[in-house]
């Protein structure tokens, strides 16, 4: 009796979440406003929007997670049909109590609208469609729970599956456009219609992405267990056949592929790939918090400003190439100035400190003591192109201009600051690092100095984020103050924690996904803050190290939770 009560208190709780997650969802406005956005379109007055896809994922992914509890079958699936029950009735109350009381609640929770009421309740009276809406959430968890307790098999194509339709779908704004500039309509037609999937393409999609989810496991075990019986000679050759490919597909893409909006996307990525480099070495590699690296993006781009505009206050006019190596080496020095006072800080201490050191910058750049210098609030305009001319001609690609010509020097730069890092990750300098982020003391204790090491570690990390800073001066032809906010630290930062600390693939990844992904659905930007605390909340809870982590970092949480794990299993048995 006490674990059936425990059971059904359980679900209920995690039912009432899924259900607050959805009337948050709603009552912000997330859900209209991707209530005209399509996903798969069945016919001219039949589609699959995103709005629906938005109020159907809190019971799945609550019904999925309900299922994981252990048990026999026909418990987890009661548990995910009973938790995605209690989730609809808690959007249900929600859509009753909204549509009684819809005056009244529109004073304090202006999103939640008539037009909004209709859209939950299906077109229906407010009653029936939450009575609608109980039956399809028990349904929606039951789905998930039954998925969840197939073998991993089945589980991991049909996962793959929804997956690839919905990157297919939301990559509408790139691939329609890019497959007409291509001469490709017939294609274009065939995959989109109304801005959503046919349903033919959502077939060939699920298809794809499940055919992907089987055989990528197998297939990357066969390579490997291929590349570990080949000779170092062919290991090498195989190396260095896959990075032709990568530079081939990379060389192409701007051009070729991409075509000029989503080249200006890629250079964003990129911008935030050698910011998270950067701040990986320290973050990362050192393990000190630093939430006011902005600074050093910003001293980047004032630097290369002042040495490259003939309207700066010392008009040189120095081509950028030349000049970066000065700007590199200027913010390293401010690194230094930066990370001398907080030796002694740790932890959250560390992380205020360079917060203060984060707003004290842009405030001196917005100063008007120092406008004379470097511009006040007007900034510093007339900064030439990272190719003075602006427009150049590459083999195989011809003339290279816009976006294009700041993406092909942008991803040299990444290219060698990755490289930079990844020698320093493996170097002694490196383990110095690794050392002194598990425990401090130790290090110290063993013969590393960690003074030194803690100062190198913000010299290097602004050194390689100023590189941003640069190529973002040059890109934009110009610098203001107001660009240098908190917030680019803060996404910087959490570029790294999801890409994986102490990962410098991780970085490539985590930047993709949180600068790149959301340009897809770059007419919600005022959402843009919602999707990101979302994206770090999920991906922390049931991946926290990070989409592509350290190996080694992947290795020592897993041990941890495998100790605890033994300890716990053991404990009864010793009472015993």
């Amino acid at each position: 009796m006490t674990d059936w009560i425990a059971f059904l208190r359980r679900n209920a709780r995690l039912g009432l979440i899924g259900g607050i997650v959805s009337l948050y969802l709603a009552a912000v406005g997330i859900v209209l406003a991707f209530s005209e956005r399509n996903v798969i379109v069945f016919s001219d007055d039949v589609s699959l929007t995103l709005g629906r896809v938005m109020l159907a994922l809190p019971p799945i992914g609550i019904g999925y997670f309900a299922a994981r509890s252990g048990g026999g079958i026909p418990t987890r699936l009661t548990a995910g049909l009973l938790a995605g029950f209690v989730t609809g009735l808690v959007q249900g109350a929600g859509l009753l109590v909204a549509s009684a009381l819809s005056p009244q609640i529109r004073d304090v929770l202006i999103r939640i609208t008539p037009e909004l009421i209709s859209f939950v309740s299906f077109g229906l009276d407010p009653v029936v469609g939450a009575v609608l809406g109980v039956a399809i959430c028990s349904l929606l968890g039951l789905a998930a729970a039954a998925i969840e307790v197939t073998r991993a098999a089945v589980r991991r194509p049909i996962i793959g599956g929804f997956l690839a339709v919905g990157i297919l779908s939301l990559a509408e704004p790139f691939v329609r456009p890019r497959l007409q500039d291509m001469d490709l309509p017939n294609v274009a037609n065939f995959l989109y219609q109304d801005h959503g999937l046919t349903v033919a393409a959502a077939v060939l999609a699920f298809v794809a992405g499940a055919a992907i989810a089987v055989l990528w496991k197998p297939s990357r075990a066969a390579i490997n267990r291929r590349m570990a019986a080949a000779d170092p000679g062919q290991q090498r050759m195989v190396r260095w056949a896959w990075a032709l490919v990568v530079i081939a597909f990379l060389y192409a893409l701007p051009v070729k592929i991409a075509g000029p909006f989503l080249t200006q996307v890629l250079v964003l990525v990129g911008l935030y790939i050698l910011l998270g480099l950067g701040l990986n070495i320290v973050v990362g590699f050192a393990g000190l918090l630093d939430l006011g690296y902005v600074a050093f993006y910003a001293v980047g781009s004032y630097l290369t400003a002042l040495l490259t505009s003939p309207n700066s206050s010392l008009g040189i006019g120095m081509s950028f190439w030349v000049a970066l190596p000065i700007v590199v080496l200027g913010t390293a020095i401010v690194g230094l100035f930066i990370g001398a006072p907080v030796l002694r800080l740790r932890g959250d201490y560390l992380a205020i400190v360079t917060l203060g050191f984060g707003e004290i910058a842009r405030l001196l750049f917005l100063s008007d003591a120092l406008a004379p210098w470097l511009g006040g609030v007007q900034g510093i305009t007339g900064i030439p192109d990272i190719i003075d001319s602006g427009t150049y001609t590459l083999p195989l690609i011809g003339e290279v201009s816009g976006p294009a010509a700041t993406f092909y020097p942008l991803l040299a730069l990444c290219a060698a600051g990755a490289y930079f890092a990844y020698r320093l990750k493996y170097a002694r300098v490196g383990r110095a690092w690794n050392a002194m982020r598990e425990d401090e003391d130790v290090a110290q204790a063993t013969g590393v100095n960690t003074t030194n090491f803690k100062l190198l570690a913000f010299a290097l990390g602004a050194s390689i984020g100023s590189l941003g800073g640069a190529v973002f001066a040059t890109h934009l032809e110009s610098v203001f103050p107001g660009s240098f906010v908190l917030q680019v630290s803060i996404t910087t930062l959490a570029v790294v924690v999801l890409g994986g600390m102490g990962s410098i693939p991780g970085v490539v990844v985590g930047a993709l996904v949180l600068i790149g992904l959301p340009e897809m659905l770059r007419e919600f930007a005022e959402f843009k803050l919602l999707v990101y605390g979302a994206v770090l909340v999920v991906v922390m809870i049931l991946r926290p190290e990070g989409l592509l982590p350290d190996v080694g970092r992947r290795r020592e949480l897993h041990e941890a939770e495998e100790a605890e794990e033994v300890a716990r299993t053991a404990a009864p048995s010793q009472a015993s």
